[in-house]
Parts: C-alpha cells; sequence; structure tokens
C-alpha cells in the first residue's frame, strides 16, 4: 500500500501542476484515479488489498472486464480538492492494457463541461473519446498520464446506471 501511495502522489503532483497552469481552481473538481492492471491477478491482488483498505468497494463488469470503484478510508488531496475514489481496471478483453496509473478523471463544478472543454482546448491538445458507456476529453498531462474530463462523478453513472 505504500508504493501505491507513494506511486499515487507523483501522479497527483502532475494533476496539481496542470490544474495551477490552467487556474482550475473553483471551476473543476476531481473525481477519481485510476490504475489499469496487467492482468487479472494483479487486478485481484490489488483490490482484495482494497477490501481492508477502504470504506467499500463497488464492482461491475464494463465493455467485458470487471471494474472496481473503490472509497479509499482517507482522500488524496489535490489542488482541486480531496479524490475519495480509485477506479481499478482488469485487463482488457484483448490483453493490450499497461499496468500503471491511467488517469485522474474530473469534471466541472462552475459553468459548463463544453466551456471547460473550449478552455483546455485553446492551449492543449484535448482528444474526444467516445465508448459505448462514457464520453471522456482526455489530455495528455506527460508521460501518458492523462487529465480526464468528464460531465459529472462516476458515482452518479453508477447510481444511475448500475443500481437500477
Amino acid at each position: 500500500m505504500d508504493s501505491f501511495a507513494s506511486e499515487a502522489a507523483l501522479h497527483v503532483s502532475r494533476f496539481n501542476e496542470f490544474a495551477q497552469r490552467h487556474a482550475l481552481a473553483l471551476k473543476v473538481a476531481p473525481d477519481h484515479i485510476c490504475f489499469k492492471c496487467a492482468t487479472s491477478a494483479s487486478y485481484e491482488k490489488l483490490r482484495e488489498l482494497f477490501e481492508h483498505e477502504s470504506e467499500y468497494i463497488f464492482q461491475s463488469i464494463i465493455s467485458g472486464r470487471r471494474i472496481a470503484y473503490i472509497r479509499f478510508k482517507s482522500p488524496l488531496a489535490t489542488e482541486l480538492g480531496p479524490i475519495w475514489f480509485l477506479e481499478l481496471s482488469d485487463q482488457k478483453p484483448d490483453l493490450s492494457q499497461l499496468e500503471g496509473f491511467d488517469h485522474i478523471e474530473a469534471y466541472p463544478i462552475s459553468g459548463s463541461y463544453e466551456d471547460m472543454v473550449a478552455e483546455l482546448s485553446k492551449t492543449e491538445t484535448v482528444v474526444h473519446v467516445e465508448r459505448p458507456h462514457h464520453t471522456t476529453d482526455d489530455i495528455d498531462m506527460g508521460g501518458g498520464f492523462l487529465f480526464r474530463a468528464t460531465r459529472e462523478p462516476l458515482i452518479e453513472k453508477i447510481k444511475r446506471d448500475e443500481m437500477n
């Protein structure tokens, strides 16, 4: 857990620099940090670790793989507020996923989603990604680690779509 936390802190630092550079305070809130697993064994090991180090875990099957949404006991502190959740992703069915931290997903808290993306597009390369379950706009913050813009917290989508 200590090495996981210290690696997460490096990515939070990158996110903080991005947030400061774009003056996102009071405009955007972080939702979760995502860790993608290269194997099902890695996914199971990490999920098991978090069973004792989290408030709760919600697991679902999305696009043919397990995704766990995990609420931390203590949040990761960022410039834009606390990150209370980890998205833990099992390997994709096509085995194309590399292991490691992938993104921090964030949503607007003032102004519209479209305005947030338009503002970031002025100085960043924004990649619009449409998936059957989730559409986002992604910006590489360096080293392939993404700022992933979304419309709402993932927990709201889970409550609406998965809990029915």
